[in-house]
C-alpha cells in the first residue's frame, strides 16, 4: 500500500510538473481567485437619513449620462444588492491605465466628477491580472474614503442638491 501511493505521489507530481500549456497547476488548482471585475459601485444616499436614492427612485437612472474624460458615453447598469443597497456600475476601461475621469450627470446640468488613477496589477502567480485603483475623488459631494485597491470598488456618495 505505500509503495502504491508513493507511485501515485509521483506521477501526480510529474503530470503537474509538464511543460504543456493544457496541464493542470496543482499549487493554482488549490487556490481561489477573486474574478476580475472592472467596475465602480456608486451608492448614492442622502445624507440626513441615509435614504438610498436610487432604490426610493429620488434619482431616476432613466435620467443619468456618463461620459468620459473623451466625451464618450459610458454604459452603465443599476444593481441591486440584498443588505447593501442599490448601486450605479459604472465599467472601468482597462485599454489604458493612468488618470481617469468621469462625469455623472443626473440631469442636464446637475452634474459631479469622478476622478481616480488606475495602475495594471499582473496579480500573484496563480491569480490575476487586476486592475488597481490608486486614488479615487468626487467633487461637489461628500462620499466614503478609499484605500488603495483592486476593481471592484464600491463607494457611498452623499448627494445633498437633490433638484
Amino acid at each position: 500500500m505505500p509503495k502504491n501511493f508513493l507511485v501515485l505521489f509521483i506521477t501526480v507530481l510529474f503530470i503537474s510538473c509538464k511543460s504543456d500549456d493544457d496541464s493542470i497547476d496543482l499549487n493554482c488548482a488549490a487556490v481561489l481567485c477573486a474574478a476580475v471585475d472592472d467596475t465602480i459601485y456608486l451608492q448614492f444616499l442622502n445624507p440626513e437619513n441615509d435614504a438610498d436614492l436610487l432604490s426610493d427612485e429620488s434619482i431616476d437612472a432613466n435620467l443619468i449620462e456618463i461620459v468620459n474624460q473623451k466625451k464618450q458615453e459610458i454604459a452603465f447598469t443599476v444593481e441591486e444588492y440584498p443588505n447593501m443597497g442599490t448601486f450605479l456600475a459604472i465599467p472601468v476601461s482597462t485599454e489604458s491605465f493612468g488618470q481617469k475621469s468621469l462625469t455623472i450627470d443626473f440631469d442636464e446640468g446637475d452634474s459631479f466628477t469622478v476622478d481616480f488613477e488606475t495602475s495594471f496589477s499582473e496579480g500573484g502567480e496563480c491569480c490575476g491580472p487586476y486592475t488597481i485603483v490608486e486614488r479615487f475623488d468626487i467633487d461637489n459631494h461628500s462620499y466614503d474614503l478609499m484605500e488603495p485597491s483592486q476593481l471592484p470598488v464600491f463607494s457611498k456618495v452623499y448627494i445633498t442638491n437633490l433638484y
